[in-house]
């Protein structure tokens, strides 16, 4: 048991380690882009997912140096004392401690992530997958601590030695409803994303990145479903679980603050900028005469050619236009290296007269805008 605790605590601690490395890059990014008086709400999510993983880890660490829990065999039953009995007690409520913490960690972690994909999807039709996403896991939250605190009850015995009632030392049903909430919600999560990422042209070392991501976010339902395999399915009930349990909520702290380093990572690296990039150029459209940006770093080319005017119509006038961000290539066309993100752009425009007493005044110039313009989707 001991040589078990401490390549556990190796393990643990190390990817506690690994994990506080990116959230301190994370807040660096964050208070160096908005300011610290200026942080998001994810950021603070982030700030309290990383409390409750904390408290996980040591949990977890004082479950496998303790003298055990309420979880026992009738021979173990058979042969408690009384300092087993104390030493029971405290490692029944380090276990406790480990499913409470381990349940606000991750949906600390779902938290931030759906923020992300709510600034992503910003005015695109996936925006109501997140919104129904957001939903279930508020939803499911609620579900699985009214389980923790009624699957037990009285809470008290979840640290009883022995306990009046089995589920207070395995908390199978706990397992059963908090798994059954906990990997659809994951699974919807990469639903929305996939998709995204399919639809987005980017150089193949940036794609690998976010492959690399999502690949994560497959690794932690995965770990998710071994964690409930070790907790539910006899003859392999082990102490396993809490390796599975700790390295699904390490990955996914790592995954939620991979996106928001990128930038700080680019800034201390500079030859990430030019990753399937080329030299900055200008462009002019032979139509207007306006110039279009191209190339790396947060440069962008805005393309006025694409903006459609010949939908237009007096009055209650509309216009589709694509917003084209494009990372091209020295050539100019368009090849594997170029970025490029579209969004659907609506504008509205109205006209109004101007006063009788002003009309000569107009004819002379532009005395006010005619043209109100609102615009929807940016």
């Amino acid at each position: 048991m001991a040589d078990s605790a401490a390549d556990f605590a190796r393990e643990t601690w190390t990817l506690y380690g690994v994990a506080l490395f990116l959230v301190a890059l994370r807040y660096t990014a964050r208070i160096r882009r908005f300011g610290i008086r200026h942080l998001q709400f994810d950021d603070y999510m982030m700030f309290n997912g990383i409390i409750w993983y904390t408290l996980m880890c040591v949990a977890f660490n004082r479950v496998m140096s303790g003298g055990g829990s309420n979880y026992m065999t009738e021979e173990e039953t058979a042969a408690l004392t009384p300092e087993s009995i104390k030493d029971r007690i405290l490692g029944s409520k380090w276990v406790f401690v480990t499913e409470h913490s381990m349940l606000l960690a991750i949906w600390s972690m779902k938290a931030c992530m759906l923020h992300l994909y709510a600034s992503i999807t910003e005015g695109l039709p996936q925006r109501k997958y997140v919104t129904y996403v957001a939903i279930y896991t508020v939803i499911s939250l609620i579900g699985c601590e009214i389980a923790l605190f009624t699957v037990c009850t009285p809470t008290s015995q979840y640290w009883a030695v022995p306990p009046s009632n089995s589920q207070c030392a395995t908390y199978q049903f706990f397992e059963i409803i908090q798994g059954s909430l906990n990997i659809p919600g994951d699974i919807a999560m990469l639903a929305i994303g996939i998709p995204i990422l399919a639809s987005i042209r980017l150089p193949m070392q940036q794609k690998a990145i976010l492959l690399v991501i999502f690949g994560m976010g497959f690794f932690i339902i995965v770990a998710a479903i071994l964690t409930k395999i070790y907790c539910l399915v006899p003859g392999l009930i082990s102490y396993v679980y809490m390796n599975w349990y700790f390295r699904e909520a390490s990955v996914a702290v790592y995954v939620t603050n991979l996106p928001t380093i990128w930038p700080l990572l680019r800034e201390i690296f500079p030859a990430m900028q030019t990753w399937g990039s080329s030299k900055t150029k200008v462009t002019s459209n032979p139509m207007t005469g306006s110039k279009a940006w191209g190339g790396t770093g947060s440069r962008a080319r805005i393309n006025s050619r694409d903006f459609h005017m010949s939908s237009m119509s007096k009055g209650g006038m509309r216009a589709e236009s694509q917003e084209r961000i494009n990372n091209d290539t020295d050539s100019g066309e368009n090849q594997d290296g170029r970025i490029e993100i579209q969004r659907d752009v609506t504008f509205e425009m109205k006209t109004e007269r101007i006063a009788t007493g002003d009309e000569e005044q107009a004819r002379n110039g532009w005395k006010r805008n005619d043209i109100k313009t609102s615009v929807r989707g940016v």
